[in-house]
C-alpha cells in the first residue's frame, strides 16, 4: 500500500463510534486509506509523516445552518451586539450618523434587547431622535424583528394603509400607524431599498472568501449556508464554484434556497465540494423577538402568539411541490404552533407518497409538546437544531414560555433518547460559528458566565459524544453524505481537526475554550494556527 501521508502517535477519535479511537491514519489523493496503530501505519510506503505527538484528532466540524453572505454584509453594518442598554446602542449608531452624509441609509445589527438594562424594543420614535435625515433600520441578532425610524419607513411606503403579507407583522399605535417595529417579512420593503454594502460581486467573493479562511480556524471543514430573502440573507452558488476555481475554497458547501431550482435540479446534484442542497420554507418567526407561533399566548405577553409566515394550505401547497420535485425539504420552525403546521405539511404528503431513505429537515425546533414528540418520531426527520441558542437565551426562556412548556423547550436529551437525529448549527450571524460554543451549551446548558450553575433544566443535558456527533457525522447524516464524510474512517474525505485538549477529558465548563490547532480538508493543510 502507498500513501501521500501518514499521521502517527495521535489520540484519533473515529466519531464511528463512542470510544472508538486509534493512534493513526493514512491518507492518499484526499481519503482515508488506513487507520490503526503507529506501528502498522508506519509500515505503508509514504511520502510525509507527521507527528502528531499525542494531539487529539476530530472529523472536521460540520455547521448545518449558516448565512455567510449575510454574515459578510453584517460586517458592514453597525455592531450592536454587546450593547447592554438601548442608549449604549444609540450612542454607536449616532457615531455611525456623524461619518455619513445626509440621506445616506445607517443600518444596526445584532442588539439583543433582552441583554438592555430595559429589556424593551424602541420604536421609530427613539430612532428618529438619532437623525430625521438618515433613514435608519437597526435588526435583532434572529433576523426576525426589525426597527426603522420614521424616514425609512416613509422610504419603503410603510404607513397606516399598509398590509404586511403575514397577518401581525407590523406593530401599529393605538391610531393604526405604524411604531417602526416589522417582524419577519414585513421589512422587506425596507431591504429592497437599502444599498448593498458589498457593491460588486468581486466584493461579495472576496468578504465571504475571508470568512470562510476564518471557519477553518475553528474547525469547520463544511456548511450548510441558507437563504432567506426576506429576512436579506443571500446565497450564490456561483461564488463557491468560483472560489473553489482559485484554491481559495477551505471548506465544503451543501447550499441552501428558499426558492426552486429551475432545470429539474435535484438535491444533490454537484461535487464532494460544493453541492445543490435543500429547499428552505420559513414557518414562523424566532423565539426572542415573541414571532415564534405558539399554541398559547407568551407568558411574558398574554395578547401575542407569534407570526406565521405563511397559512397552512401555503405551506402545504409548499412542501407538496418541493415534494414532487425529489428536493429536500428544510422547515424553520421555532413555535408549537409553528411546528405543528410544518408537521402537518410534511404528513400530508409523506404518509400518501412514502419515498425510501427521505430526509425531511425541520430547522430549530425549540419548543414542542408531548404530540409533537410522538408526531416526530414517526417521521423520517433530521432535526437541525442551533446548540447555542440555549446558552444565549437561558435567562429568559422560562419568562417568555412559563415553567410548563418551559420544561420541553431545547429538549435535546429527551429527542436524542427517542432516537431523533440531531445537527449542530450555528445560524452565523446569529451566532458565533465556533463550534465548540455550541458543544459547551448543549453538554452544560449554561450561558458562557456559567449561568445557571445547574444548568437550564439540566435534565435535558447531552453527552460530550452526542454533543460532538452533532456537528460531524450526525450533520453529514443529514445531507446524505454519512458514506464520505462525518467520521474518521477508510474510504472516506480526510476532513479532521487538532485540538490543543482532548473535549472527552476536559471539565464541561472548559469545553467552549478548546482551541483548533490544525485544520485538514482532503489531506491538505487549510489552517495553523500561529
Amino acid at each position: 500500500m502507498y500513501a501521500q501521508k501518514c499521521f502517527i502517535n495521535g489520540c484519533i477519535y473515529s466519531m464511528e463510534n463512542e470510544g472508538e479511537k486509534f493512534e493513526a491514519v493514512a491518507v492518499r489523493d484526499g481519503r482515508i486509506v488506513a487507520t490503526g496503530t503507529s506501528e502498522e501505519i508506519l509500515r505503508i510506503s509514504t511520502e510525509d509523516v507527521i507527528d502528531l505527538k499525542g494531539k487529539t484528532v476530530l472529523p472536521g466540524f460540520i455547521d448545518t445552518h449558516q448565512h455567510i453572505l449575510s454574515y459578510t454584509e453584517g460586517l458592514q453594518s453597525v455592531n450592536l451586539r454587546e450593547t447592554k442598554s438601548f442608549d449604549e446602542a444609540k450612542n454607536k449608531i449616532i457615531e455611525r450618523v456623524m461619518d455619513t452624509p445626509s440621506g445616506k441609509w445607517i443600518k444596526g445589527v445584532k442588539f439583543n434587547h433582552e441583554d438592555w438594562d430595559f429589556p424593551i424594543l424602541p420604536s421609530k420614535k427613539e430612532l428618529d431622535e438619532i437623525s430625521t435625515e438618515h433613514p435608519i433600520l437597526i435588526s435583532r441578532y434572529c433576523m426576525h424583528v426589525h426597527v426603522a425610524n420614521s424616514m425609512a419607513l416613509s422610504l419603503a411606503g410603510i404607513d397606516k394603509n399598509f398590509k404586511p403579507s403575514a397577518e401581525g407583522s407590523v406593530e401599529v399605535d393605538q391610531n393604526g400607524e405604524p411604531t417602526g417595529v416589522l417582524w419577519e417579512n414585513a421589512v422587506t420593503p425596507l431591504l429592497e431599498i437599502i444599498p448593498d454594502p458589498l457593491g460588486t460581486y468581486e466584493d461579495k467573493k472576496n468578504a465571504v472568501k475571508e470568512v470562510l479562511k476564518d471557519m477553518s480556524s475553528y474547525g469547520i471543514t463544511g456548511v450548510t449556508p441558507i437563504q432567506g430573502k426576506f429576512c436579506d440573507a443571500m446565497e450564490y452558488i456561483g461564488m463557491y464554484q468560483d472560489l473553489e476555481k482559485e484554491n481559495s475554497l477551505p471548506v465544503r458547501i451543501y447550499v441552501s434556497f428558499d426558492e426552486y431550482p429551475v432545470f429539474g435540479m435535484k438535491s444533490g446534484f454537484g461535487s464532494d465540494m460544493i453541492k445543490y442542497g435543500f429547499y428552505k420554507i420559513y414557518s414562523d418567526g424566532s423565539l426572542g423577538s415573541r414571532a415564534a407561533k405558539l399554541f398559547e399566548p407568551y407568558y411574558d405577553m398574554p395578547n401575542a402568539t407569534g407570526v406565521l409566515n405563511y397559512s397552512q394550505e401555503d405551506i402545504n401547497e409548499m412542501v407538496r411541490k418541493a415534494y414532487d420535485m425529489n428536493l429536500q425539504i428544510g422547515i424553520h420552525a421555532i413555535g408549537d404552533k409553528g411546528l405543528d403546521i410544518a408537521l402537518n405539511a410534511i404528513e400530508n404528503v409523506y404518509y400518501k407518497n412514502p419515498k425510501p431513505d427521505y430526509r425531511f429537515r425541520l430547522i430549530h425546533v425549540m419548543v414542542l409538546n408531548e404530540n409533537l414528540i410522538e408526531r416526530l418520531k414517526s417521521l423520517p426527520v433530521v432535526l437541525d437544531i442551533q446548540p447555542k441558542f440555549v446558552s444565549s437565551n437561558v435567562k429568559w426562556s422560562e419568562q417568555r414560555l412559563g415553567k410548563e412548556r418551559a420544561k420541553l423547550s431545547y429538549p435535546w436529551r429527551r429527542l436524542i433518547d427517542e432516537g431523533l437525529v440531531l445537527t449542530g448549527g450555528s445560524d452565523s450571524p446569529v451566532e458565533p460559528y465556533n463550534p465548540m460554543l455550541g458543544v459547551y451549551a448543549v453538554v452544560t446548558r449554561k450561558n458562557l458566565e456559567g449561568y445557571p450553575p445547574q444548568g437550564y433544566y439540566p435534565a435535558q443535558r447531552v453527552t460530550v459524544y452526542e454533543a460532538l456527533s452533532m456537528y460531524t457525522k450526525n450533520a453529514a447524516y443529514a445531507s446524505f453524505e454519512e458514506n464520505i464524510k462525518g467520521s474518521i474512517a477508510v474510504g472516506k474525505l480526510a476532513d479532521f481537526i487538532i485540538l490543543d485538549r482532548d473535549p472527552f477529558v476536559v471539565e464541561c465548563d472548559c469545553l467552549k475554550d478548546i482551541v483548533v490547532e490544525k485544520t485538514y480538508l482532503a489531506g491538505r493543510d487549510v489552517y495553523t494556527r500561529s
